[in-house]
């Protein structure tokens, strides 16, 4: 094998096998699966532009949480001839990342980090913990630099601070506290330009059909990251494998009548979107349940998914905020310069799904958060021991859904976080759909950490 300048490792196309260079020479570091068939315009050994600079696509790695099987994801290495750098892409949720190893720098041990917690990088400024946990390495290809062995727990700790800045603590296996850390952000793909052609972000949400295994029904999938199919026709569950659906079996039968279909497609906000799916929610307090309905948007590789929330006739958006773009003092929550109070806490579960989602939708399953209410909506909060996520509840005028044929809805209210009657409580449990816990889901957990670079397996409004 013919090692190129700045990799350290390579996977043979014949065995699986990876071999690593060494100052002992070439070694075998264990044996990686075949490549799972994960989407992506990306293609080893192609390359393109980026903003008038050459690359070629080194590598990728596949990877997956390392005790909690959920939804794998990839990641590309990129190399840069003109300058002999390298760089880690890849792609969470319609949202793309670009990362570079930073050397030099001191990071504290991950046993010292916890989600929402700062953490100093120096020059290169303050930083919220996002996700701390461990992946694995399911498969490679390529030319590659800085992948752990294969099937081995490698402990990372995602970062986020503000304008999207995003980074990774890479732990390895965990025979030193000192981690490589991988600095970037997100950017935009309209800048990248692939030989193929290939577009990296489509300019707006296309479909694609399958069968039900059940019934056989037409189901659209609008989206190369969905997880799990519940049938409109017959509410047959399906996970999504290989690009078909593989049955898992019936979902209980519901009176409930979503007032968006499944495939309205619509404009909101200027943006070109489609509802994918739809979430029948609720939570009680003090002795009664309260329900609402919560649809899943998808708007397209660029933007990524939106939520709308409706509850009693009120509506309202959702959006996922970035990590580093919230001060949590626990009671009070900083958010683009605006102070938000805590205004309650609730307990809500799933009664009721059909269309397609980013995670393993299950009816039944519950999650706790917080709500914080402030100028224009408000922000709620889901923390876990590995993880937190926030997202924006914010109000729709009624003229919005109309393109979405709803007539005669009301706004949510905004800054007094009033909304319908028991809006907080639905606001509040909306960002567990924005949440990537692996709880099961996954996507990707959103999910695992990145070799150098984002953890897309399940965090970052996956699940």
């Amino acid at each position: 094998m013919t090692f190129k300048l700045g990799v350290h490792a390579q996977v043979c196309a014949f065995c699986r096998f990876v071999v690593v260079r060494t100052d002992r020479g070439l070694e075998k570091h264990g044996h990686v699966a075949d490549l799972l068939e994960l989407p992506s315009p990306f293609v080893v050994g192609g390359g393109g532009f980026w903003s008038g600079k050459r690359f070629e696509v080194e590598g990728r790695a596949q990877y997956d949480r390392h005790d909690n099987v959920s939804a794998p994801w990839q990641e590309f290495l990129l190399g840069f001839p003109e300058d002999g750098s390298f760089a880690w892409v890849a792609q969470a949720q319609g949202r793309w990342y670009v990362t570079y190893e930073i050397a030099g720098i001191s990071a504290p041990p991950i046993a010292e980090l916890r989600p929402g917690g700062p953490v100093n990088l120096g020059a290169h400024g303050a930083w919220v913990v996002q996700e701390v946990g461990t992946r694995r390495l399911v498969s490679a290809q390529g030319n590659l630099t800085g992948i752990p062995r294969p099937g081995v727990g490698s402990g990372f700790a995602d970062l986020s601070a503000p304008e999207g800045r995003f980074g990774t603590l890479d732990y390895g296996d965990g025979s030193s506290d000192r981690p490589v850390v991988y600095l970037g952000q997100q950017f935009d793909p309209v800048g990248i330009r692939l030989d193929s052609g290939v577009p990296l972000a489509e300019p707006e949400a296309k479909v694609r059909h399958v069968q039900c295994p059940t019934c056989g029904g037409n189901l659209p999938l609008f989206s190369a990251q969905v997880e799990r199919v519940v049938c409109q026709y017959c509410g047959s569950q399906s996970d999504v494998t290989q690009g078909g659906l593989r049955v898992l079996g019936p979902t209980p039968r519901s009176t409930h009548r979503p007032l968006i279909a499944v495939g309205t497609e619509a404009e909101l906000r200027g943006v070109k979107v489609v509802c994918c799916g739809s979430v029948l929610r609720s939570c009680v307090v003090d002795g009664q349940r309260y329900p609402w309905t919560e649809y899943l948007l998808w708007a397209g590789p660029s933007v990524g998914y939106w939520w709308l929330m409706e509850e009693e006739g009120a509506w309202s958006l959702v959006t996922p905020l970035e990590v580093g773009d919230v001060a949590d003092a626990d009671s009070t929550v900083v958010y683009r310069g605006q102070s938000y109070h805590w205004k309650q806490e609730v307990r809500a579960r799933i009664d009721h799904v059909v269309g397609e989602f980013y995670w393993k939708v299950a009816i039944g399953e519950t999650v706790t958060a917080a709500e914080f209410a402030g100028p224009g909506g408000k922000v709620s909060r889901e923390r876990s021991d590995s993880e937190v996520v926030y997202s924006f509840c914010g109000p729709l005028h009624p003229s919005e859904l109309e393109a979405f044929g709803v007539r005669g809805a009301s706004s949510a209210a905004g800054g007094d976080g009033s909304g319908g009657s028991h809006s907080g409580c639905a606001t509040v449990f909306v960002v567990f759909v924005a949440l990537a816990l692996v709880l099961a889901l996954a996507m990707a957990d959103d999910c695992g950490g990145g070799v150098g670079g984002p953890s897309f397996g399940g965090g970052y409004y996956s699940k």
